[in-house]
């Protein structure tokens, strides 16, 4: 017959060690996960729609959008992207996905890789060209900002040439300002490989 052990409790030497350890090691993977995050790219690709932040966009757009109908109320605006005229300030594709390029006929395969040139004539209602106008552009990759394009347009220069590298979708967003007046375009698109 097997003899029956009694069954002794840890020493508590041993238990106050384990405690330790596992909280010393907790502590280490707090400091690893905050290590970790702060070195990857965290909030360093955060929407930059209308070339502000998310939370100002969110905070401001019945703002945006009055600015908006207010500008195309007293300017023509022309932009041309390579082949491509938009007429009027709009943001509309700020609410599609990008996966609905695929369905999309128009502002479709507006981009190239290679060269591009970007062109804004903006009028007033009877028909005189503004000068003093000032349009910041960005042209970015809709999944990161490693291949961000920053444009201006200034006074009476009408048009930008700037280079794309590489195909996929892109965003082109921008402000234009006239004295107090302001709006915002936003359109998404995506850029091919150009046809010979």
């Amino acid at each position: 017959m097997k003899e029956n052990k009694e069954w002794k409790p840890m020493p508590k030497w041993l238990i106050y060690t384990l405690f330790i350890l596992k909280f010393l090691f907790g502590l280490a993977l707090i400091y690893w996960t905050i290590y970790m995050t702060m070195s990857s790219d965290v909030g360093k690709d955060d929407d930059n729609a209308f070339l502000s932040t998310y939370q100002n966009v969110d905070d401001n757009f019945n703002t945006i959008s009055k600015n908006n109908i207010d500008f195309n109320h007293k300017y023509n605006v022309k932009i041309g992207i390579n082949n491509t005229t938009i007429d009027g300030l709009t943001y509309n594709d700020v609410f599609l996905s990008q996966r609905a390029m695929i369905n999309k006929k128009d502002r479709k395969n507006i981009l190239n890789v290679g060269d591009n040139i970007f062109t804004i004539v903006i009028e007033d209602k009877n028909g005189n060209k503004i000068e003093n106008k000032n349009v910041n552009i960005l042209v970015t990759r809709s999944t990161n900002h490693t291949e961000d394009i920053k444009l201006s347009i200034q006074n009476n220069q009408t048009s930008q040439k700037f280079e794309i590298k590489s195909k996929g979708y892109w965003n082109i967003t921008g402000t234009i300002s006239i004295n107090e007046d302001s709006g915002t375009f936003y359109i998404k698109t995506n850029a091919n490989l150009k046809s010979k």
